[in-house]
């Protein structure tokens, strides 16, 4: 694999991304559980937020290569990892649910990678068409004139 550094790149980058986020909002995971709309509000916000993450990255990473590949469910666990110790270490009376919140990750992070490999082969082809015409761009500006015009004028 010749994207071994950019692909432990994109999955140390997620694991930091998807740590600091599960620390940083892990008072508000307290309210998860409790049932009432800002509850439910917070529970599908973080199921988006970790959809996201994995959707952005998967397609932004699949780019760049050529066919399908299982980076984006790699980096669906590695996403999944952070949230999911997080809430099974410390899920004391007042925390939120494994039982509860570590489905709905499973169901958030696997969506973001199916949607992410889906955009990543869809990023993919509208990249190797750009690419494609800007050699062909940069092939007609650096071509010779004074060798065009001889062509033109011998005819």
């Amino acid at each position: 694999m010749n994207n071994l550094p950019r692909f432990i790149f994109y999955l140390t980058g997620l694991l930091i991304i998807s740590g600091a986020f599960t620390l940083l909002t892990s008072d508000l995971l307290t309210k998860v559980n409790n049932g009432t709309i800002l509850g439910t509000v917070l529970f599908f916000f973080f199921g988006l937020i970790y959809m996201n993450m994995v959707t952005i990255s998967s397609r932004r990473f699949m780019r760049r290569l050529e066919g399908a590949t299982v980076a984006p469910y790699v980096f669906a666990i590695f996403v999944l990892l952070p949230p999911a110790v997080w809430v099974n270490l410390y899920q004391g009376g007042s925390a939120t649910s494994p039982a509860v919140y570590v489905p709905m990750l499973l169901v958030a992070v696997g969506t973001g990678a199916y949607f992410g490999h889906r955009l990543g082969l869809k990023a993919q082809i509208k990249f190797q068409e750009n690419l494609k015409a800007y050699f062909e761009q940069d092939r007609r500006l650096h071509s010779d004139p004074a060798k065009e015009e001889d062509e033109t004028s011998n005819k």
